[in-house]
């Protein structure tokens, strides 16, 4: 069996906030992560050399880097324009290239970005490892009895077991619509495709969902969201706009949380670097919120266009927060206080075990870590 490594290089400093305390690897694709793509990937080809794998973890599993690794020898380094995107173990080292078009992450934007990418490059290997079934052309009518409307090609709809469909409009004129096992599209709800909804998450009613999105496995989501990848175990339960935006795991926006994702000047949006310590030039006229894991807003949350939240972060109050809101902090417009970080590890226990996990002893010292490490960012 092949061994696969991620490393981070320097460059993991600008996915800020979405990969805290975690490997860039753990970051999701689509609607899996990275890391999990990738092992699929190579275990379905037929790989030249079986040894150790050191892969970027940022760079994604498209099929064009999947064939080019799985290509590699002993020895073998990708390098492109300097940067390490793959190696394989051997006693002798040796960089190749090649015309290989590679995706390589640069922000944590462009998660959102690559969504629908992403959902196409897994769509075959989810439908087997979830046991999906692709609907057919002559059901549509069956569909249509029961409440259920689809607009656009009926194969690109593809539904696993345990799957529980309401009166809904389900479009796919646009891309792929995939339901993870066990999962539920509740009554009234509008769903653009791409999308990907992960196992035993929920759409609620009402719900109006515009692709590319993806939501993780044991989710829930609710009003209105575009284009935004959302990790396993978070929730947007209820109303409220949230677009162009990535929300980590274990992360929840109470009632009517919103985000700006376009600036009324129409003009760039500047965003916050970890590496710079301020605000910088996006590059993007789009994008809402980034989220870091274990965040939570309180009802009737407002953000700014490009606002970026770090771990364990509590936002409430009136007016819009700050478009930086540091990791491990408590309040919003109105400034913010210190997070304890007894108190963060104390209801991410209760969090956690709401979903029957329990909080280990290594990932609570690595809590404990997150907490030292981001210290700079609270002065």
């Amino acid at each position: 069996m092949t061994n696969i490594l991620f490393f981070s290089d320097s460059k993991c400093i600008n996915l800020y906030p979405i990969n805290l305390g975690k490997c860039a690897s753990t970051l999701h694709f689509g609607v899996r992560s990275v890391s999990t793509q990738w092992v699929e990937a190579i275990a379905e080809n037929k790989i030249k050399n079986t040894s150790c794998i050191r892969l970027n973890s940022r760079l994604m599993p498209t099929k064009a880097s999947v064939e080019f690794v799985c290509q590699m020898i002993s020895g073998d380094k990708w390098v492109v324009n300097g940067e390490t995107l793959a190696e394989i173990e051997g006693d002798v080292s040796k960089e190749v290239g090649g015309d290989v078009s590679a995706i390589l992450t640069a922000s944590a934007a462009d998660y959102f970005e690559l969504c629908g990418e992403g959902i196409r490059t897994d769509i075959d290997r989810l439908k087997l490892v979830w046991g999906a079934r692709s609907l057919d052309e002559s059901e549509r009518e069956s569909w249509a009895m029961n409440g259920v409307f689809f607009h656009g090609d009926l194969e690109k709809v593809h539904i696993s077991p345990g799957v529980k469909i309401r009166s809904c409009t389900i479009n796919t004129e646009s891309g792929d619509v995939i339901l993870g096992p066990h999962s539920e599209i509740m009554e009234g709800s509008c769903i653009r495709g791409p999308f990907a909804l992960g196992e035993n998450s929920t759409v609620k009613m009402g719900s109006h969902i515009y692709g590319p999105t993806s939501i993780g496995q044991h989710c829930k989501v609710g009003g209105e969201v575009s284009n935004i990848v959302m990790h396993d175990y978070s929730n947007k339960g209820h109303g409220g706009f949230v677009g162009n935006s990535v929300i980590g795991s274990w992360c929840n926006l109470g009632a009517e949380t919103t985000s700006s994702n376009l600036k009324n000047t129409y003009g760039e949006v500047k965003l916050y670097s970890a590496k710079e310590r301020k605000l910088i030039h996006g590059g993007r006229i789009f994008c809402g919120l980034l989220m870091g894991d274990h965040s939570k807003t309180a009802i009737h949350t407002a953000f700014n266009t490009a606002t970026v939240v770090g771990a364990f972060c509590n936002v409430f109050g009136k007016g819009t927060p700050e478009k930086h809101i540091p990791s491990f902090t408590w309040g919003g417009s109105e400034g913010v206080k210190e997070y304890r970080i007894e108190q963060a590890i104390s209801t991410a226990k209760k969090v956690m075990a709401r979903r029957n996990i329990e909080l280990t002893f290594k990932e609570e010292a690595a809590i404990e870590k997150l907490f030292n490490d981001t210290s700079a960012d609270r002065v």
